[in-house]
């Protein structure tokens, strides 16, 4: 579960508070093996390294994202108990995201060469192609950011056409790419981004 933050100061130690709280309830269960509480423990820690790198907080986030690795291969394969997806690629999915919200492009890039998301739901793998080509974008990869918002777009086209963060990247390829290529034009048309003006 991702926590979408609209007032990263107010809501950071409110989403924080809570994660921890919850997962600190579920260690002793988590510790002693119970599948279902690794896996919930896991998610709020991805929760918790999310959050935190959406404040600008590296030290927490990568900080959970390396507890949530090490359960996660102790845990060995994914689970999907309460939805969580917990598992060794998961955390990987997170820790692109995480890169990404902290401006590392070149750190998301080398995770999501890593990883294989094949087991995953087709949410996952879509929201982590969308946080590939938000590090393309970071790194002005304009061909390979439509490329992969494209692959993104084959795994869940519902999903990239309501995106906000996929109408932003668009803005910001847009604005890069003078003039727009004609996929990138196609794809801006089918998901309402529009170029910013400076």
């Amino acid at each position: 579960a991702v926590v979408t933050l609209s007032r990263p100061g107010h809501h950071y130690g409110q989403a924080e508070e809570t994660a921890r709280t919850a997962a600190d309830a579920l260690w002793p269960m988590a510790d002693q093996g119970d599948p279902a509480a690794i896996s919930l423990w896991g998610g709020l820690t991805l929760q918790r390294a999310v959050t935190a790198s959406r404040v600008n907080d590296p030290d927490a986030a990568y900080g959970h994202l390396e507890q949530a690795r090490q359960i996660a291969e102790r845990f060995g394969e994914g689970r999907n108990d309460y939805n969580t997806e917990f598992g060794p690629a998961n955390v990987a999915l997170h820790e692109i995201a995480v890169a990404v919200e902290l401006g590392e492009a070149g750190r998301a890039l080398r995770a999501a060469a890593a990883v294989d998301t094949s087991g995953l739901s087709a949410e996952r793998r879509a929201r982590a192609l969308i946080d590939v080509a938000r590090a393309h974008a970071q790194r002005r990869q304009v061909t390979e950011a439509v490329a992969v918002l494209r692959q993104a777009e084959d795994i869940s086209s519902e999903l990239v056409g309501g995106h906000e963060q996929v109408r932003q990247v668009i803005s910001d390829l847009l604005a890069m790419q003078d003039p727009p290529s004609a996929e990138l034009r196609e794809l801006a048309g089918q998901v309402g981004a529009v170029r910013l003006r400076a």
